[in-house]
């Protein structure tokens, strides 16, 4: 069962572990470095996600298992303060691969950074909140319609109330490393947060990416029931052919409100076929959190993204989650499925960089993505470190 936590797993946990006990200040003044004159700056940074599950399944084998769901190392910093880097290996991503944020970034101008590399494209709240600091261990259903890290080049800016962020992005590195080279992304998203008071936020934002596909012109939208310790899909479109262009916009919003948390978002993607009818697929949820213990839900009105919690007592801090999240990929002789998720969750934040996690999940699929109706229920934990 534990074949997969390896080694080098058990020693980052150890190293991490340090951040946990009276240590952890002298831990991070360990990994990070400045030049007396500020010019210069490195940082190591990490993160390790082990995930156990257990599954109540129907049509759809699903099997119990522990695994390593994030392993993710890296490096940060500035040089002559107007450039920055970050690079992050994650090495237990079977998911687009393994090389994660991998960009050089210039900030000289007055609220303007310019990014090139392996970047997240400018889409969706939760996709672009770090999967450290997401309420419940998984994305939505949703999530699929967002393309995260790709190759190119972006653009933020930002002022008191509103962000913007827009670019030019190519393939994703696993398409280099398949040879299904030749697509080509324009992503742009705009947040406003007309208020944004301590203990009071509204967040509200839109995103849309226009993706033409060039000479691989297949695609296929398919996701797991909000678990990843199964490989199992219960709604998939499977490869979808000749397809010249997607079009997927987004809508968002979020309303914080002390130690509460009201967060939604919409998605849809529409694609254009040369050979047959161009079906749309949507897909959304809506989650709730409460930090029991009292503690302010953050947030960043310059990236338009949650922040991580800080706990105030030496016990850590306790949150509950809800969410109900849908995806439906039927349409236009299509027949991949739709689901309905509803999951709910309780988290510990032990500190700044310890948190574990228990997830509750329903996963209706009504029909599944061989048009049989079934239903499971998901019972997992997650233990997670990060610094």
């Amino acid at each position: 069962m534990f074949h997969r936590i390896s080694r080098a797993s058990v020693i980052i946990t150890l190293a991490l572990a340090a951040t946990t006990s009276h240590a952890g200040n002298a831990f991070q003044d360990a990994t990070s470095f400045k030049s007396e004159d500020g010019d210069f700056k490195i940082k190591l940074t990490g993160r390790i996600h082990i995930d156990a599950a257990t599954y109540d399944d129907d049509v759809t084998k699903m099997d119990d298992d522990v695994d390593l769901r994030r392993l993710r190392l890296g490096v940060k910093g500035t040089v002559m303060k107007d450039w920055s880097y970050t690079y992050n290996y994650d090495s237990e991503s079977n998911v687009g691969y393994r090389v994660k944020s991998a960009y050089i970034r210039y900030k000289g101008f007055d609220n303007v950074s310019i990014s090139v590399g392996n970047i997240q494209q400018p889409f969706s709240l939760e996709e672009l909140t770090s999967s450290n600091h997401i309420p419940l261990m998984e994305r939505s259903l949703a999530n699929v319609f967002a393309p995260s890290y790709t190759i190119g080049a972006l653009v933020k800016t930002w002022g008191k109330h509103w962000s913007f962020a827009g670019g030019y992005f190519d393939d994703s590195l696993a398409d280099r490393h398949n040879n299904n080279e030749g697509s080509h992304s324009l992503a742009a998203r705009f947040t406003f947060n007309p208020i944004d008071r301590k203990g009071y936020k509204i967040h509200l934002g839109i995103s849309t990416i226009y993706r033409s596909l060039g000479s691989n012109q297949t695609v296929s939208y398919s996701t797991r029931p909000e678990s990843y310790v199964t490989d199992a899909r219960l709604v998939s479109s499977s490869t979808l052919n000749d397809v010249d262009d997607i079009k997927t916009y987004g809508l968002e919003a979020a309303l914080i409100k002390g130690s509460w948390l009201l967060q939604g978002e919409t998605m849809r993607a529409e694609l254009s076929r040369k050979s047959d009818a161009d079906p749309t697929f949507d897909g959304g949820y809506i989650q709730g959190g409460w930090i029991v213990t009292g503690e302010n839900y953050r947030y960043s009105g310059k990236n338009g993204t949650l922040k991580q919690i800080r706990p105030k007592s030496k016990y850590g801090a306790v949150e509950l989650a809800v969410r109900y999240s849908s995806l439906d990929l039927e349409d236009k002789g299509v027949t991949g499925g739709e689901e309905d998720n509803l999951t709910l969750g309780v988290n510990w934040h032990i500190n700044r960089n310890f948190r574990i996690m228990v997830n509750y999940i329903y996963a209706d699929a009504s029909p599944n993505r061989n048009g049989l109706d079934e239903n499971a229920d998901i019972l997992q934990l997650r233990v997670q470190a990060y610094f």
